[in-house]
C-alpha cells in the first residue's frame, strides 16, 4: 500500500518536479491512486444486459423479460434456460427502471404493534416466504414507534400494497386507511380467536376453576378486541360469573409486554378479588404476570392456573411449560400476503385460503386443578 506523501514524492517528475497542493493537486493525486489500485487488483468487467441473457439463452429479450418480471408463461425448459444464463452472467435487472415502466415497485410493507413480541415475527416470516416466491421484498415497521406522517409517507416511497398486523393500535385504520393510495390489508380478524377460547375456558372448568381473571392489555371496549369478546361468550356458555372486577383493562395504544403483564398483575392483587385462574391477552404479558406472582410468593400451578395467547414456541420449554393459545402466526402470514397480492394484481385472484385459520389451545403444566382448601385470594 501507498501511502498519501510517499505517492506525491513519487509523482513530482510526472507533474514539473513540483509538489502539487490545493484542489486540483488532490484531484490529480487521488485519480492515479484509484488508477494504481485498479491495476493491482484488475478492473471490473462490464455489466451483463439482458441482451447477453438472451443470446446465452438462445430467446429474444423479451422472453427473458417475461422470465424474470413473472408477465408471460413460457415453457418450463425455456424458463430454466433464462434463469441459467441470468444465473452464469451474474445478471440483475434494474428494479429502479423497471419499476418506473411498470408502475409496481415490488415492495410491500408490513405494519405491526411493536418488533419485541415474537410472535410478529413468526407473521414475518410466513409473509416473507410467499412474498419472496413472488418477487416482492418486505420491510417491517413498528406502529408503536412510528407516527401518522410517517406512516402516510409509506405510499410516496413507493411501496405495492400494506399490510396492517395491528391490535393495540387498530386507531391507524382510523389514522391513515383513508388516506392510503395503495392496496391494504388489515389483518386483525385473521386467525379465528373463538374455538381456541372456548376450549380453554371449558378446560379450566373442567378442572374446577369457577373464577378466572382477564389481563386484557388494551381497552375492553375496542370493536377488535376478539378474545375479550370471546372470552365473556366462553364463560356464559360454561354458565361462568363474568366478573368485570377480575378484569385489568389496558390503555388506549398501551403496551402488551412483559412489563404490561407485571402491572397488571400487580392490579389484579391489590383489588384482593377471588380467582383461581389468569388469562392474559398474550404470552409476553403471561410472562410478565408469572414473574410477579413468584415475587408475590405465588406458585404456578399450585396456586393459580396461568394461559397466554399466541403460542411463542419457546415457552414450551420454561418450567412449567405455559399454557397457551397457538395463533398459527407462519399461516397467518402466509394467508395476508396472499391475500394482499389478489388486491395487488387480480390475475392472482384465487391465491389466499377461503378457510378461517383457527386457533388452538394448548394445554400444558401451567394449568392444573383449582386449590383444593378453596379459591385464591390475593394476599
Amino acid at each position: 500500500m501507498v501511502c498519501l506523501d510517499q505517492y506525491l514524492i513519487r509523482q513530482q517528475s510526472v507533474w514539473g518536479g513540483e509538489r502539487q497542493t490545493g484542489k486540483a493537486g488532490l484531484c490529480r493525486c487521488f485519480a492515479g491512486i484509484v488508477e494504481n489500485s485498479v491495476g493491482c487488483f484488475g478492473r471490473e468487467s462490464p455489466m451483463s444486459t439482458r441482451e447477453d441473457v438472451a443470446r446465452m439463452a438462445g430467446v429474444s429479450g423479451a422472453t427473458v423479460s417475461y422470465v424474470l418480471n413473472n408477465t408471460k408463461r413460457v415453457t418450463p425448459q425455456v424458463r430454466e434456460r433464462v434463469l441459467e444464463a441470468a444465473n452464469t452472467l451474474g445478471y440483475r435487472p434494474n428494479l429502479v427502471a423497471r419499476s418506473l415502466v411498470m408502475k409496481q415497485t415490488m415492495h410491500v410493507a408490513l405494519l405491526v404493534d411493536n418488533l419485541m413480541n415474537p410472535y410478529y415475527g413468526q407473521l414475518a416470516e410466513g409473509v416473507q416466504s410467499v412474498a419472496s416466491r413472488y418477487g416482492y421484498l418486505v420491510s417491517s415497521l413498528a406502529v408503536n414507534v412510528s407516527n401518522r406522517a410517517s406512516l402516510l409517507e409509506l405510499t410516496s416511497r413507493g411501496v405495492d400494497g400494506i399490510l396492517f398486523a395491528v391490535g393495540s393500535h387498530d386507531d391507524m385504520k382510523e389514522c391513515v386507511g383513508d388516506h392510503l393510495s395503495v392496496p391494504c390489508l388489515w389483518g386483525s380478524e385473521a386467525p379465528s380467536y373463538r374455538n381456541a377460547i372456548f376450549h380453554m375456558v371449558h378446560c379450566l372448568k373442567e378442572k374446577g376453576h369457577e373464577k378466572i381473571a382477564f389481563l386484557s392489555g388494551m381497552p375492553v371496549e375496542k370493536t377488535n378486541h376478539y378474545r375479550y369478546r370471546f372470552f365473556v361468550e366462553a364463560l356464559k356458555q360454561e354458565g361462568l360469573p363474568v366478573c368485570q372486577a377480575l378484569v385489568v383493562d389496558g390503555r388506549q395504544n398501551g403496551n402488551t409486554d412483559e412489563q404490561a403483564g407485571i402491572e397488571a398483575t400487580k392490579e389484579l392483587l391489590r383489588r384482593k378479588e377471588v380467582f383461581t385462574a389468569i388469562f392474559a391477552v398474550n404470552d409476553l404479558m403471561a410472562l410478565g404476570c408469572y414473574r410477579q406472582l413468584r415475587l408475590e410468593g405465588y406458585q404456578v400451578p399450585r396456586d393459580v392456573s396461568l394461559v397466554g395467547c399466541d403460542g411463542i414456541p419457546f415457552l414450551e420449554n420454561m418450567y412449567p411449560a405455559l399454557a397457551t393459545l397457538d395463533m398459527k402466526g407462519f399461516e397467518v402470514g402466509q394467508h395476508m400476503m396472499y391475500s394482499l397480492l389478489e388486491k395487488i394484481q387480480p390475475k392472482w385472484e384465487g391465491l389466499a385460503r377461503k378457510d378461517q385459520i383457527e386457533g388452538e389451545f394448548l394445554e400444558r403444566e401451567s394449568v392444573a386443578e383449582a386449590p383444593r382448601y378453596g379459591s385464591f385470594r390475593s394476599r
